[in-house]
């Protein structure tokens, strides 16, 4: 499995120097809820000349909710799913989300959303390439947002600090 932005962004550099297209998957870490909302909007924004929709897959409700509020997004384009990890259990920040990729695979190569949204999902090497081929294939963005809870960046940013002074 992969959890690291840059290993991401190593792998899918040397699928699509391979491939010679462009990169429909990619993984971006966000850490806080406020850039977390800036993403989503600048996603929205990048997307909003096509005639399709935002799918976001658990998508950070709050977050979510500032798209219209704060940053002015046309919501009526904005498709919104949650999916349980676990029966009974939603994930929650921070926590990996384990997703069905055949379901995803399938909304991808469809091509009816310009952008597909996953928040904290996590997925091996190959289905990485799978998405990649299927988003391609839909001419669809495919972004992972894996989230890191605002208390975590608090307390990395007060140990870092610390370590300074």
């Amino acid at each position: 499995m992969i959890h690291t932005l840059i290993s991401n962004n190593n792998q899918l550099t040397e699928i699509n120097r391979e491939n010679n297209h462009a990169n429909w998957f990619e993984s971006k870490n966000v850490t806080g809820k406020n850039e977390l909302s800036k993403q989503y909007a600048s996603i929205c924004q990048q997307h909003k000349q096509q005639k399709k929709w935002v799918l976001f897959i658990n998508p950070d409700e709050a977050s979510l909710e500032q798209l219209a509020k704060i940053h002015g997004v046309d919501i009526s384009k904005v498709l919104c799913v949650n999916v349980k990890n676990k029966p009974g259990i939603d994930a929650q920040d921070g926590e990996l989300l384990n997703l069905n990729i055949k379901q995803i695979k399938n909304v991808l190569c469809r091509g009816n959303c310009s952008a597909v949204i996953l928040s904290n999902a996590s997925f091996k090497q190959e289905e990485i390439i799978e998405l990649n081929s299927c988003a391609e294939q839909g001419e669809t963005q495919c972004l992972v947002l894996k989230t890191f809870p605002d208390k975590l960046v608090k307390t990395i940013y007060q140990k870092e600090s610390a370590k300074l002074h």
